[in-house]
């Protein structure tokens, strides 16, 4: 492994784990810092796609054990538990949303297609959210019931009919 992929696996590791013991603070701390990182390693996108692998790595290893043969699906829920559809999430978050389906493919090319457009030139606010989902996403699935298929996805913002996203 790469120094930097390393270092990512670490970081992404590090998020999982005070995401799990509810440290809010020192998460929080932590999406900020590696959300403005410009020059140290490792990048908002080896983080990211170490958090995505990580989330297709899992599911999958759930719809091989359940021996669930039908198309990967992912459902996306808001906070009140209402369905929402991709296109009405950020778009960073959206883009993540398809990086995960293309990495449960083996679809690499489009997977880090994703993440860049997920993580490259978006301003802090859209990176940190990128960055949040993927956090809460790969533990709710690494803390939920092995049974249990499809993954729901909670969204922590959706737009609002009218809004731009």
């Amino acid at each position: 492994m790469k120094p930097t992929a390393k270092r990512a696996h670490t970081v992404a590791r590090d998020l999982l784990s005070l995401t799990r013991s509810g440290e809010a603070d020192r998460l929080a701390t932590a999406l900020v810092s590696i959300a403005t990182s410009t020059r140290r390693e490792p990048a908002l996108d080896d983080v990211v796609g170490r958090l995505v692998d990580t989330f297709s790595l899992a599911a999958k290893d759930r719809r091989r054990s359940l021996r669930i043969g039908e198309p990967f699906t992912l459902r996306l829920r808001d906070h009140a538990g209402m369905t929402v559809r991709p296109d009405r999430l950020d778009p960073g978050v959206a883009a993540i949303v398809r990086a995960i389906a293309a990495s449960v493919r083996d679809d690499r090319d489009t997977c880090a297609d994703q993440i860049g457009q997920a993580c490259e030139n978006a301003d802090l606010n859209q990176r940190i959210r990128v960055l949040a989902h993927c956090v809460v996403w790969t533990a709710d699935l690494l803390g939920t019931d092995t049974t249990a298929y499809p993954p729901v996805l909670s969204c922590l913002k959706v737009s609002q009919p009218g809004n731009s996203p």
